[in-house]
């Protein structure tokens, strides 16, 4: 099915490496939030005559750069894609060869602190989940300072009387036009999973927590980021808005009115020079629209979308920037109290053992306490299953073990556009997560014929899906880190 009709005309895709796949790029989604529409919530895109060739990806949203030689840079961002503040489209690999087929469908938002990233990147491919019978759609959306942008004046001039979570609306524009358009590429739209990675994953749980997508997912993915959580540096810092919203003058400029004015490149450079903090610079805010209230505090309540849960981390996650040890007890304290924070530390040898536990262990155990959390709370609510897992494989090329991000090569098979040397053993385990993740999009339950059986982590069964070396349910060693955190998170 290489040409077919969507809400605003028709558009011709491209063959796949397997030819009846079709992939669809840079399908606009929205209007292009330039000029007067820059920080304001996304429109309809316009209507087109004939035939839009869908056969290259849409430039990505205005961004920094993740460092020259940096190590990320070798990893996923090897050169540098075309960009512009016109970024709102979506990509679609879809193998149905009618549109009467009702396929499911993987909704993924990309990762990068919301602050980098793009819906086209090489690792996500959608290719694999298609020859599973499953179509990917992936979007770009506004990210940084063009999607977190919070001020007086924005708050004025919105009938919501809110501002700052314009990447946000951009994600739900993106799943209500899936909804609506993806009968067309022979999809359900009853039979949508949401799923991303890092920013992704945290942006899947406001998601299943904002009430505008009530009705509109079936199941959700969640790769290194969401869960039970309230670190102040990993999750949605409910930030006064005085604290997130960038001071003007720092733009060069009086008035909201003046920094619409500026280019995108202007504004990147303006902004750049402007960081104000370490750590996540522009992050969703609590705006009482989007997100009404806190994620955590949506969770204990159980005020969320009760579907089907896929949660898990690398077992070395911090490759991501960690703070300093000063920084991290600030952030302790501010979170367990003094009394508490002592204690938590204490059990990091203090000090002295910070530099070794925030380079291997600080993100993987916070993000492990986070979705076995997230996973006793469904089970203490009765809100559905959570599978968990836990990918440990050592990758090959050198010492850095399973980062942040070395999921996505497994998940979406995509090993050739990486510069490692794989093995047997590699191909392996993408075979089986990308298996997993496939069966769970299609039925709710990441359960595959040929590969062991993935039961729920529950109280009585509290047992991880391990993805490495050895794969198959395991009882992860009890790690006196994440426990203290599970009864902080979880009240006792």
């Amino acid at each position: 099915m290489r040409e077919t009709t969507i809400e605003t005309g028709a558009i011709r895709g491209v063959a796949c490496g397997w030819p009846s796949i079709t992939a669809y790029y840079g399908i606009p989604y929205a209007a292009p939030p330039v000029g007067e529409l820059r920080w304001r919530p996304p429109q309809a895109p316009a209507s087109w005559e004939g035939v839009r060739d869908c056969a290259r990806p849409s430039a990505r949203c205005p961004q920094l750069g993740v460092g020259k030689g940096s190590f990320y840079e070798k990893e996923f961002y090897p050169v540098e894609e075309p960009m512009d503040e016109d970024c709102l489209y979506l990509n679609v690999w879809t193998p149905a060869q009618s549109k009467d087929e009702k396929l499911p469908v993987m909704f993924w938002v990309h990762g990068g602190a919301f602050m980098t990233g793009y819906g086209h990147s090489a690792h996500f491919d959608g290719e694999h989940f298609a020859r599973q019978g499953v179509i990917v759609v992936t979007i770009n959306y506004r990210i940084n300072i063009f999607g977190w942008m919070v001020h007086p004046e924005l708050d004025a001039e919105s009938e919501h009387h809110c501002s700052g979570n314009y990447g946000l609306l951009d994600q739900i524009f993106a799943l209500e036009w899936t909804r609506r358009n993806i009968a067309a590429f022979g999809g359900d739209p009853e039979q949508i999973t949401i799923a991303g990675q890092s920013a992704g994953a945290m942006s899947i749980q406001a998601l299943l927590t904002s009430p505008m997508t009530k009705g509109m997912v079936k199941g959700a993915i969640m790769q290194s980021g969401g869960g039970v959580t309230a670190a102040p540096d990993m999750r949605f810092p409910p930030l006064a808005k005085a604290e997130a919203a960038t001071d003007l003058s720092l733009l060069g400029v009086t008035s909201i009115a003046e920094a619409r004015q500026l280019s995108w490149k202007e504004l990147v450079d303006r902004w750049g020079a402007s960081f104000p903090r370490p750590g996540l610079q522009r992050t969703p805010v609590l705006d009482g629209w989007v997100l009404p209230r806190s994620l955590d505090e949506a969770a204990q309540d159980g005020d969320y979308r009760h579907v089907p849960c896929l949660i898990g981390c690398t077992s070395k996650e911090g490759i991501a920037a960690s703070p300093t040890f000063a920084m991290w007890k600030d952030l302790m304290t501010a979170e367990y109290g003094p009394e508490g924070a002592e204690e938590f530390i204490a059990l990091h040898n203090g000090e002295a053992g910070y530099q070794e536990y925030s380079r291997n262990h600080h993100f993987s155990d916070h993000m492990r306490a986070a979705a076995e959390a997230w996973a006793l709370l469904h089970e203490r609510q009765g809100t559905g299953p959570v599978y968990v897992y836990w990918l440990d494989r050592e990758l090959p090329g050198d010492d850095m073990g399973p980062f942040h991000a070395a999921d996505l090569w497994y998940v979406f098979k995509t090993f050739m556009r990486c510069w490692r040397h794989w093995t047997g053993k590699d191909y392996e385990l993408a075979a089986a997560c990308n298996g997993y993740w496939a069966e769970f999009v299609k039925t709710g339950v990441p359960r595959k014929e040929g590969l062991p059986e993935w039961t729920p982590y529950t109280a009585e069964d509290p047992r991880t899906m391990e993805l490495g070396e050895h794969i198959g349910m395991v009882t992860l060693e009890k790690e006196p880190r994440v426990e203290y955190r599970k009864r902080f998170l979880l009240g006792g």
